[in-house]
């Protein structure tokens, strides 16, 4: 196979082949919105994926977005992060939310997930 490839010419590039290929940049972004598409999934079925999976994502993005635009620490001001959360997007990121007892409990609902980065959105 190699004799016959090193005998014959490289084939010209066509037209066609520069929109087929995507840049770099934009598959390394293709390749992280599935990796949070998985983990949004995953994190419907089962407790243990909500606290491991999805739960330190939503913390990066709490913890920034607190920091930068209300000046609130999530881990050292927690009141004033519950606050500004509220309630239920809390439940999820708090600095001493316990690891489940059971694995296997049921994850938390898509709308939830919705409802939370609908929430992290709006700071």
């Amino acid at each position: 196979m190699t004799a016959t490839r090193e005998a014959l010419p490289a084939p010209e590039r066509s037209p066609f082949d520069a929109p087929r290929t995507r840049p770099a940049g934009e598959r390394s972004q293709l390749a992280e919105l599935a990796r949070v598409e998985r983990e949004v999934s995953l994190a419907t079925g089962t407790a243990f994926d909500v606290h491991y999976r999805l739960r330190p994502a939503l913390r990066e993005v709490a913890a920034h977005r607190l920091a930068t635009r209300r000046g609130i620490d999530l881990d050292r001001d927690p009141q004033a992060a519950r606050a500004a959360l509220g309630d239920e997007v809390w439940a999820i990121v708090k600095p001493d939310r316990e690891r489940p007892a059971y694995h296997h409990a049921p994850g938390v609902p898509l709308e939830r997930v919705r409802r939370a980065v609908e929430a992290l959105e709006r700071i």
